[in-house]
């Protein structure tokens, strides 16, 4: 069999890439006749200029980069599969439930993406619960994670892990978690450009049945998925790997369908400062034969 060469971005060293640097540390891709190399983007933006600009064939990202590229009318997008990221909104210390972060500070980003999207979503959440949080905007320089916890500068972050285990571990809680909303595994994937799908369906298709033999690989082999983790993300200590691994296996689907409500509910949070995402349909940002072949077929049954 022919090996095809190609290069495959991710947007961070979080727990959304997991599954796809698996896949490729695991010989998988490999194994479904695919030379593939994973490269950091700097970031959900720097997948969609990547994927744009032809400097990789798939990224893996969160959701609303990709939805504003679209919307804006500069990438013809589409996700391939869902992702496994998780959110958490994570408090300072002396919190210890909801009620209590009222007249509270949310720390974003400000860049748009993901962070941005579940401060505001979950702000007026809070609203209808009695609970008067304000968003605060974060300094772009020095060191994120979990320090503007610590030295003041928010009451509480989304987070993701491992990050958001490390924050744990040091006793900040985590008051809510973003499932309940039905975002788990849902605000993000594997996305590629719809023209390299049209003209190289069989690509994709080896690529995306690859992705999901890697997530079986990742929901199966504890030990190897933590080894892995520990390496792409530079995580010194065990625990965290640990814990971001457990955290994350039990809802984690085995088949990675994109979440079309999920990203529509994207759309309309994002429609406050984009008024063209109210009108735009989230089916339009998805492509899911790929996963609903493998689905059909009874591929991850079939691994055992």
């Amino acid at each position: 069999m022919s090996t095809q060469s190609l290069i495959a971005g991710y947007a961070t060293i979080g727990q959304g890439a997991g599954p796809m640097i698996v896949t490729e540390r695991a010989g998988i891709f490999a194994k479904h006749g695919l030379d593939v190399t994973t490269r950091i983007m700097g970031g959900a933006k720097g997948v969609v200029r990547g994927l744009m600009a032809g400097e990789i064939l798939f990224g893996n990202l969160a959701a609303p980069a990709l939805l504003r590229a679209g919307v804006e009318g500069k990438a013809d997008l589409v996700f391939l599969t869902g992702g496994i990221n998780q959110q958490f909104l994570v408090a300072r210390t002396r919190f210890r439930r909801r009620g209590e972060l009222d007249g509270a500070r949310i720390g974003f980003l400000g860049d748009g993406g993901l962070n941005d999207l579940l401060v505001r979503f979950i702000i007026e959440r809070f609203v209808a619960q009695g609970i008067r949080a304000s968003a605060v905007q974060l300094s772009r320089g020095g060191e994120r994670g979990a320090a503007p916890l610590f030295d003041g500068s928010c009451d509480a972050l989304v987070m993701t892990p491992p990050e958001a285990v490390e924050a744990k571990l040091r006793g900040c809680p985590f008051l809510v978690d973003f499932a309940e909303f039905g975002f788990n595994y849902a605000l993000g994937g594997i996305a590629a450009r719809r023209r390299t799908v049209e003209e190289s369906p069989n690509l994709a298709r080896k690529f995306v049945a690859a992705y999901v033999e890697g997530m079986h690989r990742y929901r199966s082999d504890r030990e190897f998925t933590i080894k892995v983790q520990q390496e792409y993300s530079g995580i010194a200590d065990r625990k965290v790997a640990e814990e971001t691994y457990d955290l994350t296996r039990p809802g984690m689907p085995e088949l990675p369908y994109p979440v079309v409500a999920a990203l529509g509910e994207a759309l309309k949070m994002m429609s406050r400062d984009l008024p063209a995402a109210a009108d735009t349909d989230p089916q339009s940002f998805v492509d899911d034969r790929f996963v609903r072949e493998l689905d059909e077929s009874g591929f991850v049954r079939k691994l055992g």
